[in-house]
């Protein structure tokens, strides 16, 4: 059993898609979570080297649902632009499936074209735009809206 919950540690292990593989490099449990739920961090990696991160929050809570996202994802720069983040949630949806999820909420800003092209590719489904509260930790940033975006898992 990890820290996060009874996931089997061999599905942890093979996850990939293409030509990514996603390395674990941090589980948490819901006490010691940013999100306050079970999650998992993984590393992007295409061949050995470090594209990326991504992570799955497989709680149901209105900060995931509405603002955080289930799913997150940060590709560097010198690998953007070779659908590496769709390849990467694909990557986690057994994981997500695992954890009983039937559908999965993602988020992000209007004006983040590069994440909602991914969104679109992988058949998400823009639902709504939010507005976020101050209270939450970006609003501080200069954000103001999300945009919802659902994917449902076979």
């Amino acid at each position: 059993m990890d820290e996060a919950g009874d996931i089997d540690t061999a599905l942890l292990a093979g996850l990939g898609c293409d030509d990514v593989s996603l390395r674990l490099s941090r589980s948490y449990a819901p006490e010691t979570s940013p999100w306050r739920v079970a999650a998992y961090r993984f590393d992007i990696l295409v061949g050995d080297e470090p594209a990326g991160t991504i992570s799955l929050r497989p709680g149901r809570t209105y900060l995931l649902t509405h603002l955080a996202g289930q799913i997150g994802f940060s590709i560097e720069p010198a690998f953007r632009g070779r659908g590496l983040a769709g390849k990467a949630v694909k990557a986690l949806l057994p994981l997500a499936e695992a954890c009983g999820l039937t559908e999965l909420w993602l988020t992000t800003t209007p004006d983040n074209l590069a994440s909602r092209r991914t969104l679109e590719k992988l058949g998400c489904v823009l639902v709504e735009q939010v507005t976020i509260p101050e209270s939450y930790e970006s609003y501080a940033r200069g954000e103001r809206l999300k945009l919802r975006y659902q994917l449902e898992l076979s």
